[in-house]
């Protein structure tokens, strides 16, 4: 074989973001209704004035609550917040698991978030409808290093910009296509620093070898003495001790009738998840598109992928973020980010409105567009 032909097969055969139709049997379209779907799905109105990632961190605190089993095992249930472009506009979203939580999440994000509005999802969709005529694409977001090194946050590094200003900017894409960006959260035990002995050390047995040094060469190994910034990433690692966590999946989905567009908007999106690089400890986030070489195949794959984000399933991908990394990939932005369509509230009035989708959408302001209707769309339920 010769190297050109090499080159051609590891290229053919390296995932890549390749948007696919998808056949959903007897329907012609993917919809996901409130019923089929465990929890509660609760809509955020958010009023432009707020403190952005610092209110989301306050949000996060205040929901984490873990559970466990007589044997201590993490039996935490899990949660979702979510961001949709869809029909044009950009909108913020939150999946309860229990009625409980959804009752919690209201009073947090309405305590957190003055002035914004968050009521139940009831009959519109819990997912975006996605069409058997739009071509599909996915990816995973996954730390580039072991968890216990943070990705950049407010209190590390900080934020020049809102990162969520790039992302949702990122997520316009035609009217009729959809864009969604998920991060599923689940509360940590107070114990995740201690470390794995089958998989990582603990906080302090890796701090303690980042001041120890790095070996090097091969032939004649030699310990380099640790740098500064060695030493300064191993006090960010240490400081993690005793922060509460969450353990995360994150996933990037787009849809569109423009098979070019759907490639693009996924690939954009996820793209932007690398302004969390955070230089000191050297970690960030990586995309891992939905993929395989053969088209059944992706579009199998694809199908599950979806499935998985309608349903809010929770994957272990071995992904865990301090309250404070958390608030920076799931919160409410505000006036600091000049993203269009983005669906605010522009009035102060009192506290959140009832639960009730029918009465919000009489009373919500013009610039406000409706939820989806599947009669209005004619597509059928799967």
């Amino acid at each position: 074989m010769t190297r050109l032909k090499q080159i051609r097969k590891i290229l053919s055969s390296s995932p890549r973001y390749k948007a696919t139709q998808l056949d959903y049997g007897e329907h012609d379209s993917f919809v996901q209704q409130q019923a089929d779907t465990p929890g509660t799905l609760l809509r955020i109105r958010p009023y432009k004035e707020n403190e952005g990632v610092v209110d989301g961190a306050g949000v996060l605190q205040s929901v984490h609550d873990v559970t466990t089993n007589f044997r201590g095992k993490n039996t935490s249930d899990h949660h979702s917040f979510e961001v949709w472009f869809d029909e044009g506009k950009i909108r913020f979203y939150m999946h309860a698991a229990s009625e409980a939580a959804a009752d919690k999440f209201r009073r947090r994000v309405g305590n957190n978030y003055a002035n914004s509005e968050v009521f139940q999802v009831e009959e519109a969709p819990a997912f975006p409808i996605i069409g058997s005529d739009e071509y599909v694409a996915g990816a995973w977001l996954e730390m580039e290093k072991i968890p216990y090194y943070p990705i950049r946050h407010h209190n590390s590094e900080g934020f020049e910009t809102d990162p969520y200003g790039e992302i949702t900017s990122e997520m316009l894409s035609l009217d009729e296509s959809t864009v969604v960006t998920q991060v599923i959260f689940r509360p940590a035990k107070q114990s995740w620093t201690d470390g794995d002995r089958f998989k990582h050390n603990s906080v302090d047995e890796l701090a303690h070898a980042l001041r120890q040094g790095t070996s090097v060469g091969w032939i004649n190994p030699q310990t380099r003495p640790p740098s500064a910034k060695d030493k300064q990433a191993a006090k960010t690692i240490e400081q993690q001790r005793g922060e509460q966590a969450f353990h995360v999946n994150i996933r990037v989905l787009a849809a569109s009738v423009e098979q070019d567009e759907a490639e693009s908007r996924a690939h954009g999106v996820a793209g932007m998840f690398r302004k969390y690089y955070n230089a000191i400890t050297e970690q960030g986030l990586s995309d891992t598109p939905v993929w395989h070489r053969r088209e059944r195949k992706r579009a199998k794959r694809l199908r599950r992928f979806v499935q998985r984000m309608s349903d809010r399933e929770w994957v272990d991908r071995h992904m865990i973020m301090t309250v404070d990394e958390l608030a920076g990939v799931a919160h409410i932005p505000n006036t600091e980010i000049e993203t269009p369509k983005i669906d605010w509230r522009y009035t102060q009035r009192g506290d959140r409105v009832p639960a009730d989708l029918g009465q919000y959408e009489q009373s919500a302001d013009s610039s406000a567009s409706t939820e989806h209707n599947v009669n209005n769309r004619g597509h059928n339920g799967v």
